[in-house]
């Protein structure tokens, strides 16, 4: 029988409590960033609940804390905002029972934000993926051992408390692909996300393309172009006009090669 643990990417815990918030029936894995240094266990339910407790600032850096101490055959990576079906243990072991070729398995999250949507997926099936992967770290499960044989893990450049507040999943999946992982999607929905608790989301703003251009300039050098047009076109009823999200995106190229948070690179825009 496959086990099963949950790894989750918190703050300023001091107890349990998220257990019962995000309705967590199975072992589970807590990184927590705060302003001391301490490990806790607890055990509920006939399952072990595990709190590392560090300074670390990012959420890139502590998900790879959760990775060191994971031991189960399946993992689900998780932020605290997210609250779980009831039988998410059954649901994610039963679909790498189905699908037994699958190193990754990405699965389907409701939202209770009428902006942030995650896509959904009503079939699962194998993907051969070309481009963009739009799947947050939520969503995704995966074999412990094949992540370990990959020597995959997250950068500690991006995501939220990191110089670059975002792409960390889209950088880790990218990574997996190269080192020739199989992806499946999934049908299947194991939870419901707030958003409420962002560290870095504040709207599609100059910020969010920034960071969308530091993202592509690591992942997309080649086809950089391609990709900020793509994003560019995405939004329609925004306030950022075309023309200033692409060049807010090459802003973020710039800011990539100078190691310039978005904060540090607006500051120089303004006094030059």
């Amino acid at each position: 029988m496959l086990t099963f643990e949950i790894l989750c990417v918190t703050m300023h815990q001091n107890d349990f409590s998220k257990l019962k918030e995000m309705n967590i029936n199975s072992d589970v894995i807590f990184a927590n960033q705060s302003n001391k240094t301490s490990y806790e266990e607890y055990t509920f339910n006939g399952h072990k609940a595990k709190m590392i407790t560090t300074q670390t600032k990012g959420v890139g850096t502590n998900r790879n804390l959760a990775l060191m101490y994971a031991t189960n055959d399946i993992c689900l990576f998780a932020d605290d905002d997210v609250t779980y079906v009831n039988n998410v243990e059954k649901i994610v072991i039963n679909e790498f029972i189905k699908h037994q070729d699958a190193d990754i398995i990405i699965f389907n999250l409701n939202s209770t934000d009428q902006i942030r949507k995650p896509r959904r997926y009503f079939k699962t099936k194998k993907i051969h993926m070309l481009g963009r992967m739009p799947w947050g770290s939520a969503r995704i499960a995966f074999k412990l051992n094949s992540i370990k044989k990959a020597n995959l893990w997250f950068s500690t450049l991006f995501g939220g408390g990191c110089l670059f507040p975002s792409g960390e999943d889209s950088i880790w999946l990218h990574d997996a692909k190269k080192k020739k992982l199989s992806f499946y999607i999934s049908k299947e929905i194991i939870g419901t996300v707030s958003y409420s608790m962002s560290t870095w989301f504040t709207g599609n703003n100059e910020k969010l393309y920034y960071s969308k251009g530091c993202v592509y300039s690591t992942l997309h050098k080649k086809t950089f172009l391609i990709f900020v047009l793509y994003a560019a076109l995405q939004k329609k009823n925004i306030n950022i006009p075309f023309s200033k999200r692409i060049k807010w995106m090459y802003n973020g190229k710039q800011g990539y090669k100078k190691m310039l948070s978005f904060e540090e690179f607006n500051k120089l825009l303004k006094e030059n």
